[in-house]
């Protein structure tokens, strides 16, 4: 009951971001031409490169110039069973089998300065640490506002956010690229559920 409680109380709070903006709203994850649907869990992943879509979510930030991806993902849970999210992982995986965890929001707008040696990398937690960084800058509202933050998925329920991706300027990001996630777990039983793997060819 705990649990779903905190469920209820974070899908109210996301409802209540999204009013509050009146902007941005995903759409439902059957929606979505990249999706994948395993266990009556559903879900769907959208990249956000350029365009109206990029500005619509957070304004005015420059993502090609950052280096940054962000990647939309929508889940929804069809079953009647709550879903632990908490130690979910999400990696983009290149067309060329590299691996790539996501960086937090706060460190996206950290530098525009990137290396192809950088690819993936996390920024240095020290200030003027990391590769081409002249310290912390803070990031725009819309980045931690939109930023993937369930930890619990009510039965029936629906999640999203954002993950972002430090991948470099190459324009070839996106084709034979995927998303890996793993560690979705059965909150009563504990039980992981299948991978998804899910592939971007679709944009």
């Amino acid at each position: 009951m705990k649990m779903l409680g905190k469920a209820i109380l974070l899908a109210s709070l996301a409802s209540a971001a999204a009013q509050e903006t009146g902007r941005f709203q995903p759409r439902s994850a059957a929606s979505y031409p990249a999706r994948q649907r395993i266990e009556n869990l559903t879900i769907a992943v959208e990249p956000y490169e350029s365009g109206g879509k990029v500005k619509q979510a957070f304004g005015k930030i420059n993502f090609a110039k950052l280096g940054v991806l962000p990647i939309l993902v929508v889940m929804a849970n069809d079953s009647d069973r709550v879903l632990q999210l908490e130690g979910m992982r999400v990696e983009f995986i290149t067309a060329d089998g590299q691996r790539i965890e996501p960086i937090p929001a706060e460190d996206v707008e950290r530098s525009g300065r990137v290396h192809p040696g950088d690819i993936g990398r996390r920024p240095s937690p020290i200030p003027g640490g990391g590769v081409g960084t002249r310290g912390p800058r803070p990031a725009s509202w819309e980045l931690g506002a939109r930023e993937f933050a369930a930890r619990m998925l009510p039965a029936r329920g629906t999640a999203n956010g954002f993950f972002y991706f430090r991948l470099g300027r190459r324009p070839d990001r996106i084709p034979g690229s995927k998303l890996y996630v793993t560690g979705i777990r059965d909150a009563r039983t504990g039980q992981e559920l299948f991978y998804f793997e899910i592939s971007l060819d679709e944009y």
